[in-house]
């Protein structure tokens, strides 16, 4: 379930509250925001549609917090909620429902998140250095590479200075360098897996209840929401987030077997996850105009 799905629920879970003790619905905002809690054991996801909404309702926050929470509860794909602070309410989904957004992917393809996002966007024609010194893309291209510059311009927006130096090196603090090895390491992933027997065919996507396998199939589910911001930059600083999960996920769970051990049910959805995984950046890789190299 993505968070755009996750939000269109809790909408219509709202209406029915309202409409079924006679209160106006018209006191929905037309668009509902689900987001992250800081605190990550607080749930997967937060909304201050109560917040928002109850005083227009006529109705006291917390208990128009209360009845929200009650309905979601009983919805597919939910496996608890609370009530929380003032009227926020907190969601934690269901491990198939999670797992849904792995299908959704690789059903989807090289189309997953686009929506009307044009093919590719349009870097600034020029940077400006710490120094202060103007550099045309040009030039920029012939310092650190063509990757490197449209993906620099696009992260950091017209008028931004670039230090060029950090752009340069292979390592894990250049950005786009973090991204494209996160692509890499995830093709390599699947390729292996395939030279070991490992199918993803059917996969049992229900086995992905790891927290560091939830971590990154959230981060996944939340790429549409971003691309639709038509922000490049929030298209950039969010690969950067998927390949920190990718990269957290593949330290905690072992992905494929080891030595004799015969490929299990496991493996194969691990492998699948990493395929969607890389399936997602590679397009916000496209977007920016970035290849997504299978090797490194």
């Amino acid at each position: 379930m993505t968070p755009a799905v996750l939000a269109d629920l809790v909408r219509a879970a709202a209406h029915d509250v309202l409409d079924g003790r006679g209160l106006d619905t018209a006191a929905l905002p037309s668009t509902v925001t689900v987001e992250r809690p800081r605190d990550a054991t607080q749930g997967h996801y937060a909304t201050n549609l109560a917040l928002q909404s109850a005083k227009q309702a006529g109705v006291a926050l917390r208990e128009f917090a209360g009845w929200l929470a009650e309905a979601l509860r009983s919805a597919d794909g939910v496996a608890s909620v609370q009530v929380a602070g003032p009227g926020f309410v907190n969601l934690r989904l269901a491990a198939g429902a999670q797992a849904g957004v792995v299908g959704e992917v690789l059903a989807a393809g090289s189309r997953y998140g686009i929506g009307d996002a044009p093919d590719r966007f349009v870097a600034p024609g020029w940077a400006r250095t710490p120094a202060g010194t103007v550099m045309t893309a040009e030039q920029l291209v012939e310092e650190i590479g063509a990757d490197a510059a449209h993906y620099a311009l696009l992260r950091s927006g017209r008028g931004t200075a670039i230090d060029v130096e950090p752009w340069s090196r292979h390592t894990d603090d250049n950005p786009v360098f973090f991204v494209q090895y996160a692509h890499s390491r995830l093709a390599s992933l699947v390729r292996n897996g395939a030279d070991l027997g490992v199918t993803t065919a059917g996969a049992d996507l229900g086995l992905l209840i790891d927290d560091g396998e939830d971590e990154l199939i959230r981060t996944m589910g939340e790429f549409g929401s971003v691309v639709a911001m038509r922000e490049p930059h929030r298209v950039a600083r969010y690969l950067e987030r998927l390949a920190g999960a990718f990269h957290r996920f593949h330290g905690s769970c072992r992905i494929l077997p080891m030595g004799d051990e015969e490929a299990g049910a496991l493996h194969s959805a691990r492998v699948a996850l990493c395929d969607a995984a890389r399936q997602v950046l590679a397009n916000g890789l496209r977007l920016l105009g970035v290849t997504a190299p299978e090797r490194m």
